[in-house]
């Protein structure tokens, strides 16, 4: 008797022990269960945080966001908010969502700034160094006018484009915008010529006239994020009066030519 209890004992014990995975899969399932049950009725939106911005209120931001108090803290999708106010505010460039337990959202923007302006008939499109289009104005103000591009269908909030023999044009343009704009000169630029094949023209402060070919070995960005090395030298800031032309032209140095 006792003997064939041991053996009913055993048996037990191995069918407990066939399965230990299906076991600890449930317990896993049942556990996750239970932090969504708590996600769910825990973690509301309380409070709203929006930073970076200055061309669009808080309220603005949070409207276009399409985000409530009240909604779920984990249910909000960062990349349906980013979507809707890149697409909807032209100006807002980038866009990160942060969750603050247990219930703040933060917003945070980068918003764009013009670099230069196309023009169209009467009128100019304002544009940001990635080439998207911002708003249509027709006054120029004290942006950097652009000749050589006639912009293709142009619509607020999409990107600079031309036809297919100045579709190059519109390449080097951002490439020019980028490099500025990574080395501190954007806010300089007053004007861009892209009206010659095998050179660029764009003026700094209205006393630097510089011609850079798009050809490059080392490509234009390079030589553009050295310029405001070659900007401060000694030579050319004791003369604060004097205009001159820069030529970047051979890929080997930067020339300086006194007007």
């Amino acid at each position: 008797m006792a003997q064939k209890q041991r053996r009913r004992s055993r048996y037990r014990k191995r069918r407990r022990g066939r399965h230990p995975g299906i076991y600890k899969l449930i317990s896993a399932v049942l556990i996750l269960a239970a932090v969504v049950a708590a996600c769910a009725v825990f973690f509301r939106v309380e409070q709203i945080n929006v930073a970076g911005n200055s061309r669009y209120s808080d309220q603005e931001i949070i409207d276009v966001a399409g985000v409530k108090e009240g909604e779920n803290l984990f249910a909000i999708q960062g990349a349906r908010v980013s979507r809707n106010l890149q697409s909807r505010l032209p100006y807002v460039r980038t866009v990160s969502v942060r969750r603050g337990l247990p219930s703040t959202l933060t917003i945070t923007v980068t918003e764009s700034a013009v670099r230069a302006a196309v023009a169209q008939g009467e009128s100019w499109w304002l544009m940001d160094e990635d080439g998207k289009l911002l708003e249509q104005t027709a006054d120029l103000g004290a942006n950097a006018p652009v000749t050589g591009i006639t912009p293709l269908a142009p619509a607020v909030g999409t990107y600079l484009a031309a036809g297919e023999e100045e579709a190059q044009r519109v390449a080097w343009l951002k490439e020019l915008l980028a490099a500025l704009a990574e080395g501190g000169l954007a806010d300089r630029l007053d004007r861009v010529d892209l009206t010659e094949d095998y050179r660029i023209t764009f003026g700094l402060d209205g006393r630097f006239t510089v011609h850079i070919s798009p050809a490059l070995e080392k490509g234009m960005d390079y030589w553009l994020r050295r310029l405001p090395v070659y900007l401060e030298h000694d030579s050319v800031e004791k003369n604060p009066s004097q205009h001159y032309t820069v030529e970047i032209m051979d890929g080997s140095t930067v020339r300086f030519i006194p007007d």
